[in-house]
């Protein structure tokens, strides 16, 4: 069974639901009656990609825990990593 998107309508919370293929198009029903319908995926993709931003500056926690010596810059060019100036 796969996993769709849903959304409440009332607070507009996004959540996952373990549905089955013949169940797909029915709204989920929540505990206090609020019928909540499926989100396509084209309108809610999980990733979004921005060419336009260096690895360091999207998430910079994790570009620091990794500690790299050197990191690729979007030009191809390798450049030695230094957390005071990358993040």
């Amino acid at each position: 069974m796969p996993i769709y998107i849903f959304r409440n309508p009332k607070t507009d919370e996004i959540f996952e639901e373990l549905v089955s293929f013949a169940e797909a198009d029915n709204p989920v029903i929540l505990e206090d009656g609020t019928e909540c319908y499926r989100i396509p995926f084209f309108e809610n993709p999980p990733f979004m990609v921005n060419k336009n931003a260096e690895v360091w500056s999207k998430d910079s926690a994790y570009v620091k825990k990794l500690k790299p010596k050197y990191v690729k810059t979007r030009s191809g060019h390798r450049i030695r990593y230094d957390p005071t100036k990358h993040c």
